[in-house]
């Protein structure tokens, strides 16, 4: 059936008899008024198109009868116009990705001090992160290709170990609350949450990495911790789950770039993936 047959059945459906002109010069402007609010985030929507339809001189003459049509028509067209319409909401974002017991995810952080002066420095690692709630957290660091680190931090407990393949050597210590707040507030559900405390705008819909996916995005001072910051969250909207973060922001000198992407939330981690094996050759870094 299409979908203007199911309009027709709909409103048929509703048993309401409205004068046959008054309905389609209602529905004409309630289309148009979808059209302009596609952008707008679903609440939102709802209360502009409300208060356009009680505006509208085509629907108080349609009276209460052409209200519920218009509003039965308007649910019914979020369905089917879906991807025009911005549904995050990020609560259920964060608790979907909170009963994720094993994922993996890549990031890459990039920094740059003191930019366009001769003392500019730069650096950029590739990170790969692998997650379970009873095995703990392993991050793989790369730069230029080439494995420079291996963190370990267990399940429970605050003590973290850092394996350093090109010293062949190891650092062992114990995780402080600072620390802990800051590997809490990079991990996925921790970014959502930073997300959800500041105002946002949305960015509507978009192919990102090669899903359809539904992005906001916050502009405001502070977020993240940095003095000036925009921060994208892109959620594919099929499984309501993160596909892609961005965070471009300015701390002092330095200018910084934070983008999580390749996330696999159906990830098989094999407990060995979080054993830590420090080959014989290696030495203890002294503190």
């Amino acid at each position: 059936m299409s979908s203007a047959e199911n309009i027709k059945q709909i409103v048929k459906n509703a048993k309401i008899t409205i004068n046959p002109e008054v309905k389609k010069a209602a529905l004409k402007e309630l289309i148009y008024e979808l059209k302009k609010l596609k952008t707008i985030d679903s609440a939102t929507t709802k209360l502009s198109i409300r208060r356009r339809i009680m505006k509208s001189p085509i629907t108080k003459l349609a009276s209460a009868a052409a209200i519920i049509i218009a509003v039965i028509l308007f649910f019914y067209l979020i369905k089917i116009n879906g991807p025009d319409i911005t549904t995050i909401a990020l609560g259920d974002v964060l608790q979907k990705v909170e009963t994720k017991k094993y994922f993996t995810y890549r990031h890459k952080v990039s920094s740059k001090t003191n930019a366009g002066t001769p003392e500019e420095t730069s650096k950029e690692t590739d990170r790969i992160t692998y997650i379970s709630t009873e095995y703990g957290l392993r991050h793989d660091v790369y730069e230029d290709g080439q494995l420079t680190g291996i963190l370990y931090i267990p399940s429970s407990g605050t003590e973290l170990t850092y394996v350093m393949p090109v010293t062949k050597q190891y650092a062992t210590g114990t995780m402080s609350e600072e620390y802990m707040k800051q590997e809490t507030q990079v991990s996925p559900s921790g970014l959502i949450k930073e997300f959800m405390s500041h105002e946002y705008e949305n960015l509507g819909r978009k192919k990102i990495d090669g899903v359809e996916a539904e992005g906001i995005e916050v502009n405001e001072t502070g977020f993240y911790g940095f003095e000036s910051t925009i921060g994208r969250l892109w959620i594919d909207i099929e499984t309501n789950l993160p596909v892609r973060m961005e965070i471009e922001g300015i701390r002092g000198a330095t200018e910084s770039t934070v983008i999580t992407y390749d996330y696999n939330w159906d990830a098989e981690l094999d407990q060995s993936i979080f054993q830590l094996n420090i080959p014989d050759d290696y030495t203890l870094l002294e503190q």
